[in-house]
C-alpha cells in the first residue's frame, strides 16, 4: 500500500472531497487525522472509518495548533497535509457585502495560511502539502468574484510556498477541482428543486457529460501526495472533466 505507516492530516475532512480523500488514504494504509467544524459529521466519520477526529475552525489558529499537536502525539510526524477546508458562497458583486468578503477570505485564504503555518511544527522531511483551489480561478463565472479571488490566492500560495519550503523537503502543490457533486451544494442556500436544476445545467457545460465526484478529486490528491509525483512542485493539477480547456460537443 502506497501510504503504509504514513501520517495524513486533512482539514475539511468530514465531508465531500475531504472525507472521500481521507477514506482513500486510509485504504492505502495511512494513519489519517481529520479536522472540521461539525461535531456530528466528525463523529460519523470516526465511527465508520476509525479516523482520528478533531473539531475546530481553520479561522482559529489555536484550534489548528491543537489539531497538529494531537496528530503528532497519536501518530508521529505528519507526512501529508491536505488543506481542503473552505466555503463556497456566491453573490452578485453589488450584493457582496463586507461580511461576505470577510467570511470567505477568513476561511478560504487565512485558513489555508494558518493551516500550513501550524503544520510546519510537526511536518516530516520529506513531506507533501496539497491545497484546494478551484476552476473559478480562471472561469470568470458571474456571482463568484469573492470566491474566485480567494481561490486564486490559494493558487499563488502553492507556488510561493514551494520556493520557501522545498529546502525543508516539503513539496507544495494544488488540486483544482471542476464542478463536483458534493454536499457543498446543500450549503448554498438553494431549495432542493433549484439545487437539482443547477446540477443539471452544470452537466450541460461539462465535456465529459457529468459532474465530478469526490472520488475523482481524491485520486488526484493521492497522486500529488505520493512519491510518484516527486518531480512535481509548485504545480496545480486541474481535475475538471474538460470544463476549462475543452469545448462542449
Amino acid at each position: 500500500m502506497r501510504f503504509q505507516n504514513k501520517t495524513v492530516a486533512i482539514t475539511g475532512g468530514n465531508s465531500g472531497i475531504g472525507l472521500e480523500t481521507a477514506i482513500a488514504f486510509k485504504d492505502q494504509g495511512a494513519n489519517v487525522a481529520i479536522f472540521g467544524r461539525n461535531a456530528e459529521t466528525l463523529a460519523a466519520a470516526q465511527q465508520a472509518h476509525g479516523f482520528l477526529t478533531i473539531q475546530g475552525d481553520v479561522t482559529n489558529r489555536a484550534d489548528l495548533d491543537a489539531f497538529f499537536a494531537t496528530t503528532k502525539e497519536q501518530f508521529g510526524k505528519v507526512d501529508v497535509v491536505f488543506s481542503n477546508a473552505g466555503i463556497a458562497e456566491f453573490l452578485p458583486f453589488e450584493a457582496a457585502d463586507a461580511a461576505h468578503l470577510d467570511r470567505t477570505l477568513d476561511i478560504n485564504v487565512k485558513g489555508v495560511f494558518h493551516t500550513v503555518q501550524a503544520a510546519l511544527a510537526v511536518i516530516n522531511d520529506p513531506a507533501s502539502i496539497i491545497l484546494t483551489t478551484s476552476v473559478a480561478n480562471v472561469s470568470g463565472d458571474p456571482n463568484m468574484s469573492v470566491y474566485a479571488a480567494s481561490k486564486a490566492a490559494v493558487s499563488t500560495f502553492a507556488r510561493t510556498l514551494s520556493t520557501e519550503l522545498l529546502p525543508k523537503g516539503i513539496r507544495v502543490n494544488s488540486i483544482c477541482p471542476g464542478p463536483t457533486d458534493t454536499p457543498i451544494f446543500d450549503k448554498m442556500g438553494m431549495d432542493a428543486e433549484t439545487t437539482v436544476a443547477t446540477k443539471e445545467f452544470i452537466k450541460t457545460r461539462m465535456p465529459v457529460g457529468r459532474m465530478g465526484t469526490a472520488a475523482d478529486i481524491a485520486h488526484a490528491v493521492l497522486f500529488l501526495a505520493s512519491d510518484e509525483s516527486a518531480f512535481i512542485v509548485g504545480s496545480e493539477i486541474t481535475a475538471d472533466g474538460g470544463f476549462i480547456n475543452c469545448a462542449v460537443a
